[in-house]
């Protein structure tokens, strides 16, 4: 009966554009070079209708059922009219060739059910923001002062929007149909085949009999996990089922529990050798590898997870926790032979993303299979029709959160370039902090955590990237450093208050609060909003630099962020009193900064607090003292 509910949860319009969505691209990576003016519409017609049918406007009114199926309608005919008349539209001069008038019905339509889709599956933020760039499009010859721009007829409008490369059909959905959504199909199909379970049990192996090795776990299954995943509360669902009950049973608060794995699921996204969905659109606008970019990923997404290890570990000894009780340990070894062999398509995907033997996509693709055939080594794994069926359904619903703001992203941008709108907000941000750096770099920090807290961290990135970006280059800063000080924070703006979208998802996991589960978060994370700041002014920690450089400057900043966590948590080797928390941070931020001096003297304050706490007695030999 189980079996005839699933097929029948199959047949839904929604699963079957799903399916039939996943299929497309399937067919496209396997088929070879399908034209961009193709792919990106049809990409963008199968987000639009599976999110339209994910999230209809009702569930039980049956008119407006029947307008979401029109809708789904419309943009179907978009698509099939984009390809029907491919030849015109890539052979035309954008804004010379004129519109015919059918193109402006269709221009209209794309816009209008990519600003409804967006709102409906990814909040109403990035659509704010959307329309605000086409007011700013049309309306720019009334706005005084260096805002203001001749503006934008109609006519060039929906030819900059849907008929050339620089609006919709641009540089960030490419990303998303030509490379994303291949990544998010192989997390699912791994995750369907019993990764994600593999992952947590090698978390248990690897810390569950260490004092608060329940957390500790978190951090290893979320890392992993989440370097599949490429999205925060997904990753926040799939390992927070597990860890947060574990947590909460051997000791931790609720409030602590959820917001150890908002920060670890988090941080899953900066974490090679699968990064976000933001991570492949960097690459492709820094006109460099995927692989330069992971790599230059490692040593800080090591930092930051180090950082928030250290902060549970100084937290276990704190409250006094133990690891995860022997009993619950028992079938741990026994699960991940059950499942070791799904450690192949994973370690496939990497040698080639190492490589360079084939292209990313062709890496995932053959990853995915990979998996299938993997999966039959043992029964628990099998990936049969019904399981791959979920993977693809799944994957489609996923890439919706990826494609659609990629879409909304490349109509900003479009607006951005046509208005000269990203050298004018330079001028202005140079102007504002005086052109020092530091200033410039918390005003882009702000401006890129308030633009993460309503939408993804790709739509994020992406729009920050094109807005921001330039400024810091301007400033001085490595382009790559300053590409990625961007992406750690479109990705921390998701543990962020007021609209922290992991910690919110684990406080419901944890059944916390979620405001102190968030501030919470917040917390433990201090250590890695530090981190891209090093990044910048010590630009070899992402490999822009010498050997030596990169080897002293990891070490002094790994030092620098473990005492930071010490400082935040109010413990080292005992608790802290508030002028060593004080002393501990004097000394983190002193080691951060990349000076030979202020090295040697972060070095000394750190050394000194850790000599002064270790010729003090514990707090439980004070209580055996005090009981004799």
């Amino acid at each position: 009966m189980a079996d005839v509910q699933g097929w029948g949860a199959r047949l839904k319009p929604a699963a079957i554009a799903a399916v039939l969505w996943s299929c497309f691209q399937i067919y496209v990576v396997f088929s070879g070079f399908m034209d961009p003016m193709i792919l990106y519409p049809i990409h963008t017609v199968f987000g639009i209708a599976v999110g339209i049918l994910a999230r209809p406007l009702s569930m039980k009114n049956p008119i407006l059922q029947g307008l979401d199926y029109v809708l789904v309608l419309l943009i179907g005919g978009v698509g099939l009219y984009t390809v029907a008349n491919f030849e015109r539209i890539s052979t035309r001069i954008p804004f010379v060739n004129a519109l015919e008038p059918m193109d402006y019905a269709v221009g209209i339509m794309l816009v209008l059910l990519l600003l409804e889709v967006c709102r409906r599956t990814v909040g109403y933020s990035l659509t704010f923001v959307a329309v605000v760039f086409i007011f700013y499009a049309f309306g720019g010859s009334y706005l005084p002062g260096l805002l203001g721009h001749r503006g934008i007829s109609l006519e060039g409008f929906i030819d900059l929007q849907a008929f050339s490369s620089n609006g919709v059909y641009g540089l960030p959905l490419g990303v998303s149909a030509e490379l994303v959504f291949y990544f998010i199909l192989f997390g699912t199909f791994l995750e369907k085949s019993g990764g994600g379970a593999l992952f947590s049990d090698l978390g248990v192996l690897l810390t569950g009999k260490y004092r608060g090795g329940a957390a500790k776990m978190s951090v290893i299954s979320s890392s992993l996990y989440g370097s599949i995943s490429g999205s925060a509360v997904a990753n926040v669902v799939v390992t927070g089922m597990f860890t947060v009950p574990l947590m909460k049973k051997t000791g931790f608060r609720p409030v602590f529990a959820g917001a150890v794995e908002a920060v670890a699921s988090t941080g899953g996204q900066i974490m090679p050798p699968i990064m976000g969905a933001a991570a492949f659109i960097m690459a492709q606008i820094l006109g460099i590898s995927y692989w330069k970019v992971a790599a230059a990923a490692v040593i800080p997404a090591l930092l930051y997870y180090i950082a928030l290890y250290a902060a549970i570990d100084f937290k276990a000894m704190q409250d006094g926790l133990t690891g995860i009780p022997k009993s619950e340990r028992h079938d741990v070894r026994s699960g991940i032979l059950k499942r070791i062999h799904l450690l192949f398509p994973l370690l496939l995907i990497i040698y080639y993303i190492i490589s360079f033997t084939v292209t990313p996509v062709t890496a995932a693709a053959r990853a995915i299979l990979a998996v299938i055939v993997v999966s039959f080594v043992r029964r628990a794994t099998w990936m049969g029709p019904g399981k791959i069926l979920d993977a693809m359904e799944r994957a489609a619903r996923e890439a919706v959160t990826v494609a659609i703001p990629c879409a909304v992203a490349g109509l900003i941008i479009g607006v951005v370039i046509h208005t000269g709108l990203g050298l004018k907000l330079t001028d202005i941000l140079i102007s504002f902090s005086g052109g020092i750096l530091l200033p410039s770099l918390i005003l882009v920090m702000l401006a890129v955590i308030i633009l993460g807290m309503g939408m993804p961290t790709s739509a994020a990135y992406l729009i920050a990237a094109i807005l921001l970006a330039p400024l810091l280059i301007k400033l001085g800063v490595n382009e790559l450093a300053a590409h990625i000080f961007i992406f750690y924070f479109a990705v921390i703006s998701m543990i962020t208050p007021p609209v922290a979208l992991a910690s919110f998802t684990a406080a419901g996991i944890a059944e916390s609060d979620l405001w102190e589960t968030g501030l919470q978060a917040f917390k433990i994370a201090i250590p890695g909003f530090l981190i891209p700041f090093v990044l910048v002014y010590n630009p070899a920690l992402v490999l822009q630099g010498s050997l030596w450089e990169t080897v002293w400057g990891t070490f002094t900043t790994l030092i620098g962020v473990i005492a930071l966590a010490a400082s935040v948590i109010g413990f080292f080797i005992r608790r802290a009193r508030p002028w060593e928390r004080a002393m501990l941070l004097v000394g983190a931020l002193l080691l951060i900064v990349p000076e030979i001096v202020t090295d040697f003297i972060g070095m000394a304050i750190v050394g000194g607090i850790l000599a002064v706490q270790f010729r003090r007695p514990s707090d439980l030999a004070k209580r055996e003292i005090s009981i004799s």
